[in-house]
């Protein structure tokens, strides 16, 4: 095989395994990254978008990490050694795709834990906080 249809066969194996997130790509449109400053006057704005963000990345996300899963690309030694080298990368990994993904969203809800927390140390009112993050847990 050609080098250039070994990358396109490799581009059409990730497409596959991609497209189960096609459906969702809309969803994501408005997450992106940034720099924030937290004080006094800031700490209930910055949490509730760090709060937003991570309840749409939750819930948008976290059930659809099933379906990172390759299934079986063939029938012959090299297929089944492939896909287990996918799903080791995707799923089973200690750094796989599935798990970096569920730590970065873990993360922002630690953050918003402390900002939270933050909230209740600068003296906001419980209503003032639950108006900016939701209900507590």
């Amino acid at each position: 095989m050609e080098k250039a249809e070994q990358v396109g066969a490799d581009l059409g194996a990730i497409g596959a395994i991609l497209n189960p997130f096609s459906g969702v790509a809309n969803e994501y449109a408005g997450i992106s990254g940034g720099q924030i400053t937290v004080n006094h006057d800031t700490v209930l704005q910055v949490g509730k978008v760090i709060h937003d963000q991570w309840q749409q990345l939750n819930d948008i996300t976290v059930p659809k990490l099933h379906s990172l899963m390759v299934t079986k690309i063939g029938d012959d030694k090299v297929s089944a050694a492939a896909t287990k080298a996918w799903n080791d990368v995707l799923i089973s990994n200690p750094d796989s795709y599935n798990k970096r993904i569920q730590q970065y969203i873990d993360g922002l809800k630690a953050l918003a834990d402390n900002l939270r927390t933050a909230a209740q140390q600068y003296g906001y009112t419980e209503e003032q906080i639950t108006d900016a993050f939701g209900a507590a847990g």
